[in-house]
């Protein structure tokens, strides 16, 4: 749809400037994501491509209200650094990268922001920087993954295992069958991995659900409503919140 072009990259500097000069610009997208091992089956490009389809397809719904910066595609992956291949960058690096994306933003005019991840080891140490980013940026900047937005009912009638997102299971398989199924090695997949649950169907059912989710956090955003949605988890007992368990094992 090169006629609704949502990615910052994508407009001349013109086009954005007159789009924010005029109001038309009411926020931006910044997608934070990951280059890391994904077992054997799935390319480790995955979460930022998940998390790019989600902003791409949240902006063209809220046309042309709505822009994405370029993605960020190396993210906090130490914890998979024995698996060949994966990149990663230190926290503090990440969590500053982010900051100086949205204050570029904020300087081009941007007052709401919201950071769309797409990889769950940038959540914690995101998480403990959104309160700084809030009070020195001075706009409405806020955190969330895109999972996060799935109400427990429709992540139960589609996992069977009850999990999600895990990383290169049911539902990471799924999505990647569902959105870009060349990215997907079948026959590398481990026979005992909960992958194998993993079908097109699934991923086309949760596939909207997200995307909506994420325009109605920016819908809300830019009306100024409080959103209330902390960064979670799914297991088979219901719902986590990533906050919660980082403050536990705090403790």
């Amino acid at each position: 749809m090169r006629d609704k072009r949502v990615f910052i990259g994508d407009l001349t500097r013109k086009e954005f400037r007159e789009m924010i000069e005029n109001g038309t610009i009411k926020a931006t997208i910044v997608p934070t994501a990951a280059t890391e091992q994904h077992l054997e089956h799935l390319e480790m490009i995955h979460d930022t491509a998940s998390v790019t389809y989600m902003a791409h397809q949240a902006a063209l719904t809220l046309y042309p209200s709505v822009v994405v910066a370029t993605p960020i595609p190396i993210g906090v992956s130490e914890h998979w650094m024995a698996h060949k291949g994966t990149l990663t960058v230190r926290k503090e690096v990440f969590t500053e990268y982010v900051y100086d994306v949205c204050d570029a933003l904020k300087r081009g005019g941007v007052k709401t922001i919201l950071i769309l991840n797409g990889h769950g080891g940038n959540v914690r140490p995101m998480m403990e920087r959104m309160e700084e980013y809030r009070q020195k940026l001075g706009i409405n900047v806020r955190f969330n993954s895109y999972w996060d937005v799935y109400p427990p009912e429709v992540v139960y009638r589609y996992m069977e295992a009850g999990s999600l997102p895990g990383h290169a299971d049911e539902f990471e398989t799924s999505m990647a069958l569902a959105l870009f199924p060349e990215r997907v090695h079948a026959g590398d997949m481990e026979q005992e991995s909960t992958a194998k649950l993993g079908t097109v169907e699934k991923g086309q059912g949760l596939i909207q659900p997200a995307v909506d989710g994420v325009v109605d956090i920016l819908k809300k955003m830019i009306a100024g409503v409080e959103v209330d949605l902390e960064p979670r988890s799914f297991g088979p007992t219901g719902a986590r919140s990533m906050v919660r368990d980082a403050m536990i094992q705090k403790r």
